[in-house]
């Protein structure tokens, strides 16, 4: 075997070093979603996202893996800071793929941000207009919300948790498929990490009564005063790009009104629990024999 050796270069191409060709993926691609990430990857988060202004943009369906399934236990934890929820699977853990995704995204965490009235809590505007923590005001509770609540009187000193649950996770989130916005933006955590992140924007959301958002500000921070305004200040959109993808409802408000009716999980099984219904747990023997979702 013998390696063919490159041509050599000339004294011009030494001294002037062709530069790299960049190739610019067509509009309407996935690839070019993920190209939009090395140019405005960068810019700081959160942002205003509206209807207006945004590309209307065409995608696969978004598809949810598993979130119907039961976790082995549910852990909140009051971080003096916000609240995290995380939860354990004996088997296989949710996950999306399809949408904007060229890759599997498995569920790591859910974090909540508040204010300190109803008036601000929120860490995107939708509108100009900002929620309490990221959900819309309900005159009712929401009961998808209020099994992780039953727990907060056991976190209310920072550094400590308990389990609540176990649900699955389809019990909280709000799932869609189309009809939701993207951008790229920037996120530096509490510790001083910085990541690049996609933001998937719902138009529907979760949605909190009066009474379900001051379990929020009982919360202690590490010297003992309630945690409120735990939520990013808004940035400049600048010039960045804010993707509708697969737009479908009525377009007038960017948020969609609280349905009267709990909307039908959009869950499927993986291949995984398909091709081995032994992983189950005993809460979803029920789902043995759901059938496995075309991604084509």
């Amino acid at each position: 075997m013998y390696k063919k050796a490159a041509p050599a270069q000339t004294e011009e191409e030494e001294q002037h070093p062709k530069e790299e060709e960049i190739v610019i993926p067509d509009i309407g691609t996935l690839e070019w979603i993920y190209y939009l990430s090395e140019l405005e990857g960068d810019l700081p988060t959160p942002i205003d996202v509206s209807i207006t202004g945004s590309l209307k943009y065409p995608c696969p369906d978004l598809v949810w893996y598993n979130f119907e399934i039961y976790p082995h236990k549910v852990k909140i934890t009051n971080t003096g800071h916000t609240v995290l929820l995380g939860a354990k699977w004996r088997t296989e853990r949710p996950y999306l793929k399809g949408g904007p995704l060229l890759e599997k995204h498995i569920f790591s965490q859910v974090h909540f941000h508040w204010g300190a009235d109803m008036m601000e809590g929120s860490e995107h505007t939708i509108d100009k207009r900002q929620y309490p923590a990221e959900m819309q005001y309900g005159v009712n509770p929401d009961p998808r919300l209020q099994w992780v609540l039953e727990g907060f009187p056991r976190i209310q000193e920072a550094q400590t948790n308990t389990r609540v649950g176990p649900y699955p996770m389809s019990r909280l989130l709000p799932m869609f498929f189309e009809d939701y916005f993207l951008y790229w933006g920037s996120l530096t955590t509490v510790k001083g990490e910085r990541h690049v992140v996609r933001w998937l924007i719902p138009r529907p959301t979760l949605y909190a009564s009066f009474d379900q958002m001051k379990e929020f500000r009982k919360l202690w921070d590490p010297w003992d005063e309630p945690i409120v305004r735990n939520f990013r200040p808004l940035q400049e959109r600048n010039d960045r790009h804010v993707l509708f993808i697969r737009p479908h409802w009525n377009q007038y408000n960017s948020l969609l009104p609280i349905p009267r009716i709990p909307e039908p999980s959009i869950s499927i099984l993986s291949p995984a629990y398909q091709a081995n219904p032994w992983m189950l747990p005993k809460q979803n023997v029920d789902l043995q024999t759901q059938p496995e979702k075309n991604e084509n």
